[in-house]
């Protein structure tokens, strides 16, 4: 009889061991990692006046002149110059307005898109073993009660249940369960 035991408990360890194999060779934690790109846009808007902003004149040229109200009302007139200037994903918009050879307002907005990435790094505990200590009864059909005894449950990771019990009619027994 204690020949039986000593083997049952031999089975028992050699199962657990193999149910630990991977315990004794990885050491690592588990680790997730999660990427997050965010796009952020900002908007920048500066006006400045004309008075403010330098020039110089890079060529004069003289013409005669055939028809000075038509020049005169070009130079009274105000012109109003739009430009787009576009830098892999951010936009410049310039807009000047000039009159009588002058700059007299320059408006500057800017659509900045910034990327930020953000990677979590997030580490998770390994799954332990666990041991459970129970009781039991046995009923037979007729209702009556043929025996209690004591058990153990060893939770192997996520991958099994081994357990062995004993109960007061001397009966040895052992039970493994597989995850589905």
């Amino acid at each position: 009889m204690i020949k039986d035991f000593l083997i049952f408990l031999l089975v028992v360890f050699i199962l657990v061991l193999f149910f630990n194999r991977d315990k004794f060779t990885n050491r690592e934690l588990l680790q997730v990692t999660k990427y997050d790109t965010i796009y952020t846009t900002k908007q920048s808007i500066k006006y400045k006046k004309g008075n403010d902003i330098p020039f110089y004149i890079i060529d004069s040229v003289r013409t005669e002149i055939h028809d000075t109200i038509r020049i005169i009302s070009d130079y009274s007139r105000i012109y109003a110059y739009n430009d787009t200037i576009k830098l892999d994903s951010n936009t410049f918009y310039i807009q000047d307005t000039i009159t009588q050879n002058k700059i007299i307002g320059r408006k500057f907005e800017a659509n900045l898109k910034e990327k930020a990435i953000y990677i979590t790094k997030t580490i998770e505990p390994k799954i332990k073993n666990a041991l459970y200590l129970g009781f039991m009864g046995e009923i037979r059909e007729d209702k009556q009660l043929d025996g209690i005894g004591i058990g153990m449950m060893y939770k192997v990771k996520e991958k099994a249940l081994i357990g062995f019990n004993y109960n007061s009619n001397k009966r040895y027994g052992a039970s493994i369960y597989f995850k589905l």
